[in-house]
């Protein structure tokens, strides 16, 4: 029998989603246009978007909980760490749920963003076949062929993406995500609304490579289970699994400890152990976080817009850097 805590929180869970349902017909447009420099940007389709993530979240969520409640126990479980402990960092974890969830954040986002976290795929595909010629497709073949190209194309770019988040430059907004100094389900809804690497990782498969709408929804559900997955609070390297076929959370835990190293960067390990940022994992929990300190709770609106600063603060002194190196260095000889 379930825990009462775990059965109230499937009811909230059930009541913020009614909620968001009837604000985002009643309160959003399903189409805006945002001015950003003098240049107007249309977000179509606002409605669809945001029940597509909804639906996906509301169905696989409360699954990843139950899952992690058999593997671990109350004690151990997310629900008991973010409900009983509450502890600030799992508060910050239920705050940014909390954002996503609500139909403001892809206004926020697509702000904070310019738009990039919403370019099309196939928009860029199109220009793409226009500007070359080449038109790739998989589309028409088995359904599960599709979706195990599409799933290693996308785990490839979603590789890079992460390790574009680790350099210098994206680190002051992926840092918000390893701020984190506890693991809990809803870690994996920690991330910045300024997601300019998502259109490498999300976009740019899409751009390449033409497939059937349902491959792309497979995809996409497999990769959020994965993604909750790997931020549960289950101690388990997943043997040979974590090691060759997906990550784990103690492979995952490692890549968020305090030492920051780009390791363990992929949802699959092939790509880890093909470009040497593959590192195995302690057999037991070790301590995660940011020597940066952060607000949590509440606060994260502030973390967020702190490292939002940092960020551009961060592009414009390298950009000033690399200028002044061009105007000192020695002119090269003919």
């Amino acid at each position: 029998m379930l825990h009462p805590v775990a059965l109230s929180l499937v009811a909230a869970h059930l009541a913020l989603l009614l909620l968001g349902w009837w604000a985002l017909h009643h309160l959003v447009p399903d189409t805006l246009t945002l001015n950003l420099f003098g240049h107007a940007h249309q977000v179509s389709e606002v409605h669809r978007r945001v029940i597509d993530r909804t639906v996906e979240i509301s169905l696989l969520l409360p699954s990843i909980f139950f899952i992690e409640y058999l593997c671990t126990g109350w004690a151990q479980s997310s629900v008991r760490h973010l409900l009983v402990e509450r502890t600030a960092s799992g508060w910050s974890d239920v705050a940014c749920y909390l954002f996503q969830m609500a139909p403001v954040w892809t206004l926020v986002t697509a702000i904070m963003s310019f738009g990039f976290a919403y370019v099309s795929g196939e928009g860029l595909r199109q220009a793409l076949a226009h500007a070359t010629g080449l038109k790739l497709s998989i589309a028409g073949a088995p359904l599960a062929l599709q979706a195990v190209v599409l799933f290693v194309l996308y785990t490839l770019f979603d590789y890079w993406s992460h390790r574009l988040d680790h350099s210098r430059v994206f680190w002051p907004l992926h840092r918000f995500h390893h701020s984190a100094e506890s693991f809990s389900v809803l870690t994996a809804a920690r991330i910045h609304p300024a997601m300019f690497t998502a259109v490498v990782g999300a976009v740019l498969p899409g751009a390449f490579l033409a497939c059937d709408p349902e491959a792309l929804v497979y995809v996409g559900l497999v990769v959020i289970v994965i993604r909750l997955l790997v931020h549960s609070r289950i101690e388990s390297n997943f043997g040979w699994v974590g090691r060759w076929v997906v990550q784990s959370p103690l492979h995952h835990r490692l890549h968020h400890s305090l030492n920051r190293m780009p390791i363990n960067l992929a949802l699959l390990p092939i790509w880890d152990r093909l470009f040497n940022t593959w590192r195995d994992a302690p057999q037991q929990a070790m301590r995660i976080g940011t020597p940066a300190p952060y607000r949590h709770g509440a606060g994260v609106v502030l973390d967020i817009w702190r490292d939002y600063c940092a960020f551009w603060a961060g592009l414009k002194a390298m950009t000033v850097n690399r200028l002044a190196e061009r105007v000192t260095s020695p002119s090269r000889g003919p």
